[in-house]
Formats: C-alpha cells, sequence, structure tokens
C-alpha cells in the first residue's frame, strides 16, 4: 500500500498528517492552558502509539486555562 503513494500524494499527506498530529498541541496553546508542557509531551508521545494522541487531545479540550489574559487592543 505504501509503495502505491505517489510523489504529489506524499506531498500533500505529509504536512496534513503533521497538521493533525499538532492538533493537540496548537488546541492548548491557544486555550491556554497551565500545564501545555505536559499537553505538547504526550502528544509527541501519542504521535509514535497514536493512543496517547486522544487523551492529549481530551486534556487541551478539558484542563484548566491561565485566566483571561489581557489581549492587545488598537488604541482608538
Amino acid at each position: 500500500m505504501i509503495s502505491t503513494i505517489r510523489p504529489l500524494e506524499l506531498l500533500v499527506l505529509v504536512p496534513v498528517a503533521l497538521l493533525v498530529l499538532c492538533l493537540p498541541s496548537v488546541v492548548a496553546y491557544r486555550r491556554g492552558v497551565e500545564r501545555l508542557g505536559l499537553v505538547i509531551m504526550v502528544s509527541l508521545i501519542g504521535a509514535v502509539t497514536g493512543v496517547f494522541w486522544f487523551v492529549a487531545l481530551v486534556m487541551a479540550l478539558s484542563m484548566r486555562t491561565r485566566g483571561h489574559v489581557p489581549t492587545l487592543r488598537p488604541s482608538d
């Protein structure tokens, strides 16, 4: 099966796979979770095993955030 993948398909599949694997880390970063390092570590382990990737995604969506972080707005 892998030998039937053409170079153009591989050029599309690799970046998509990397984006999917980074999804828990990106979600945790955007949400501002308290233990971002833990989510990244579990996500990296999950990239190898596959099982922990779902655990990392649940952690990223359910962990407590650092609270309200003020955003910079342009002055009026």
